[in-house]
């Protein structure tokens, strides 16, 4: 009976340590996954903050120097500068104020305007 139990001993003992051995696999490849997913989620924010920061609208971009997103109006046959700023100014703004407002941010020298041309609006 002694080498019975002994050869007991012995199977639950190698079962032991291939149960141990097993455990400690698993535990490598559960960390291995762990660090592959926070891999993952660390380069999808990079990747995130640098597209929002250089690949952007580039209509946001030109706004936050205030070059874009300013009203354009084509002139027309038979328009004047006057037809524009009365189409144009807001409610209790004064005409007068509002073409000389426009020529300057035109840069226009005269009041002639032509068929086409594109005036940035005040």
């Amino acid at each position: 009976m002694y080498m019975n139990e002994q050869l007991i001993r012995s199977t639950v003992s190698t079962h032991n340590r291939n149960h141990k051995a097993n455990k400690k696999s698993m535990n490598k490849v559960k960390l291995a996954r762990l660090g592959a997913l926070l891999a993952a989620g660390l380069l999808i924010i990079i990747l995130s903050l640098f597209i929002s920061l250089f690949g952007g609208d580039q209509d946001a971009l030109a706004a936050a120097n205030g070059s874009a997103l300013k009203s354009t109006v084509e002139v027309d046959r038979g328009d004047t500068l006057w037809s524009i700023a009365n189409e144009h100014l807001e409610q209790g703004q004064n005409v007068s104020e509002y073409i000389y407002e426009l020529k300057r941010v035109n840069q226009l020298k005269s009041n002639v305007l032509h068929e086409g041309q594109i005036l940035v609006l005040p």
